[in-house]
């Protein structure tokens, strides 16, 4: 277990204003983006490689955000990470919930079907699990909300705490469409942000 409050308060602030903000930023448009590729994904190589390399970045956010929020609760923290018990102590982070059990199973699906070559990887394929993006993103945004009031000032710029407040994480809409060739093979991808929304909604509308 990790020693508490390795780095200073402001190296802390700005930790979470530049590191922990991109990964946040990071899952929710990743989710977004997959949630618009998914239907295309066997419609040859190129939409096929755009999605599989967006899921890969998509699952290493989310590993990390929820490596961030429960590694101390699991005794998987090492010396050099960044933790929540970093910012908000010991104390506050025992009232937090432990890991639900989708984030649980996202944690091992990273490690076991993206992070690592394992044996997993083939169980996982065989067994046709799918990446359930906008849910796990959700739940990860919902436990930052939960202990967003534990976090202080001195750690915390103001702008980050509205972030992870919720509100402000939202999943885009995003619209994808292959485009063809008259001889109908798929020449590349149109992706544009939805026209419900010019930055993000909601997670209602969105189908992954």
């Amino acid at each position: 277990m990790k020693p508490p409050h390795t780095l200073s308060d402001a190296h802390l602030l700005e930790y979470a204003d530049t590191h922990v903000t991109y990964e946040l930023n990071m899952l929710v448009w990743t989710s977004g983006l997959l949630s618009a590729l998914f239907p295309f994904k066997t419609n040859g190589y190129l939409p096929w490689t755009v999605n599989n390399a967006t899921v890969n970045s998509y699952s290493m956010h989310a590993r990390n955000l929820i490596d961030f929020l429960y590694s101390r609760s699991l005794g998987k923290d090492y010396s050099t990470d960044i933790i929540l018990q970093d910012y908000i102590g010991q104390a506050a982070s025992s009232k937090f919930p432990p890991i639900p059990p989708l984030l649980e199973a996202a944690k091992t699906k990273a490690d076991k079907q993206v992070a690592h070559l394992t044996r997993e990887r083939i169980d996982y394929e065989k067994a046709g699990k799918e990446w359930h993006f906008v849910d796990i993103a959700l739940a990860i945004a919902g436990a930052f909300k939960a202990v967003a009031p534990f976090f202080p000032p001195a750690r915390s710029s103001q702008a980050f705490r509205d972030l992870i407040s919720f509100p402000k994480l939202r999943i885009p809409l995003i619209d994808a469409r292959v485009i063809y060739s008259e001889s109908e093979d798929p020449l590349g991808l149109s992706v544009t942000l939805g026209q419900a929304s010019s930055a993000a909604a909601d997670s209602e509308g969105i189908s992954a």
